[in-house]
């Protein structure tokens, strides 16, 4: 399994906001998260964490961001 890299979460991030629609529909943070950590089981960064990186990228491609995780 991949260990968790900064560069690489990052580049998966990147690569989640580039596939979404270009209707700039908002993103939602917890399909976000699944799609990543599925992908990355092992990502050592917490939810907060991951959620705000998620919500930045999505900002930055033009899309609102919806934070719809549950409380862990």
């Amino acid at each position: 399994m991949i260990k968790y890299h900064p560069v690489r979460l990052n580049e998966l991030i990147e690569h989640y906001m580039e596939t979404r629609s270009s209707q700039r529909s908002p993103v939602s943070v917890a399909a976000a998260t699944r799609a990543i950590l599925t992908v990355m089981p092992d990502c050592s960064v917490e939810r907060p964490q991951l959620s705000n990186m998620i919500a930045r990228s999505a900002v930055r491609h033009g899309h609102a961001a919806s934070f719809d995780l549950t409380p862990i």
